[in-house]
């Protein structure tokens, strides 16, 4: 018999409408959860959920920016009344191109910032409130081994990265007594639409072949292998840990 170790609990994953965020929402499909998939694409959400369905659990699709705050409340209070209440959430949606810093603007970097950190404290902030009230919960975020050692032509995107591990730490500590375990998963290379969006990019493609030819193991992520990090977080195979980074990155960053 499958085991199903989240079967009965409810769960959100921003930025789940393809790569990372699509392997965890079918991931955490799998082992029971019902799931809550957040992101921009109206089309890419609900054939998200139609997949969770699929896997015996609730999928449910909500099309929304996750930049504002406001946005970000509305966007969880719908998802949590769709499922009837959120146990995990899992901040995975982010954004960036690969660019050098002196030829970035400020709205370049405002959308980087918004995306990938403003986003994470907002979606927090609010499911946190639900968890804190009902006896606790998980929060996953998906940060980046380049918040961890930076990396060129992302630093605003590092950054922001770096502000997500802080924020990690920093509430596992402040909402272990309130039953809140909090972790952060740092993938590494990952095959996605992004990753081969940029490989088409002759000067971008060199600078990843490179990279991969440092990973250890020699190849990129798939994005399941990242989803099981994530998944194992979200169980209570993880009950007694809280607060850590860990990388997913066939041994590219060792910190």
């Amino acid at each position: 018999m499958k085991t199903r170790p989240l079967a009965g609990r409810r769960a959100i994953v921003t930025g789940g409408g393809r790569g990372i965020g699509r392997a965890i929402a079918r991931h955490l499909g799998d082992l029971g959860a019902d799931v809550a998939v957040l992101a921009r694409t109206e089309d890419q959400v609900a054939r998200v959920a139609e997949e969770v369905s699929a896997r015996g659990a609730r999928g449910v699709g909500i099309s929304a920016d996750l930049s504002t705050y406001p946005a970000c409340r509305g966007a969880i209070a719908a998802a949590r009344e769709a499922l009837g209440g959120v146990e995990v959430l899992v901040n995975n949606a982010g954004w960036t191109l690969t660019s050098n810093f002196l030829e970035e603007d400020e709205p370049y970097w405002r959308r980087v910032i918004d995306t990938n950190l403003w986003g994470v404290i907002f979606c927090s902030r609010a499911a946190l409130e639900w968890m804190v009230e009902h006896g606790g919960g998980v929060i996953v975020n998906v940060a980046s081994d380049a918040g961890r050692v930076g990396t060129g032509g992302e630093a605003v995107y590092s950054a922001a990265k770096g502000g997500v591990i802080a924020l990690t730490r920093s509430l596992a500590r402040e909402l272990a007594s309130r039953n809140v375990r909090v972790n952060c998963v740092c993938p590494g290379p990952t095959a996605t639409e992004i990753l081969t969006e940029n490989t088409a990019d002759p000067a971008h493609a060199t600078r990843i072949e490179r990279m991969i030819r440092l990973i250890p193991m020699r190849r990129v992520a798939r994005p399941e292998e990242i989803a099981e990090a994530v998944a194992f977080f979200c169980t209570d195979a993880s009950r007694y840990i809280t607060g850590q980074v860990l990388s997913v990155s066939g041994g590219l960053t060792m910190v």
